[in-house]
């Protein structure tokens, strides 16, 4: 039986993260941590085989969709940044792609990303990414 020490190690010793950005996915995860709590849509699951997951879960009626791997911090604030501009998209009821987004809708959305932004700065890029279809 194989004893761990560090929660990043698979067992062929491969590091998922380093420290370094393991720390990093946590600073986001930390950041978003109401964002995340709250969706109805998707839940952040560490594994210790894979690392960080995001599930796509549906609540009503309860199912559980795809799951992908977090690759990094900036991929984990894209998915929220992402998520957070879907949110908006959903409550004007409009069903298109974020880079369709309307002008009273960019304006709601670069509102709502923020405060995410200001405590992210490194990650305002993955903002225009967004906008442009990029990701």
């Amino acid at each position: 039986m194989m004893v761990r020490t560090k929660i990043f190690v698979k067992e062929d010793m491969k590091m998922l993260y380093t420290e370094k950005e393991k720390h990093e996915i946590e600073r986001v995860k930390e950041v978003f941590a109401e964002h995340l709590r709250q969706s109805p849509d998707f839940e952040l699951l560490w594994s210790d085989k894979v690392g960080y997951v995001w599930l796509t879960i549906g609540v009503n009626p309860v199912y559980v969709d795809t799951g992908i791997r977090i690759e990094s911090a900036a991929d984990l604030c894209g998915k929220c940044l992402d998520d957070v501009a879907t949110d908006v998209l959903y409550m004007t009821g409009n069903d298109h792609a974020l880079e369709a987004a309307d002008p009273l809708e960019l304006a709601e959305i670069k509102r709502l990303w923020e405060p995410y932004i200001n405590q992210l700065p490194d990650y305002a890029y993955l903002c225009k990414d967004l906008l442009n279809g990029k990701m």
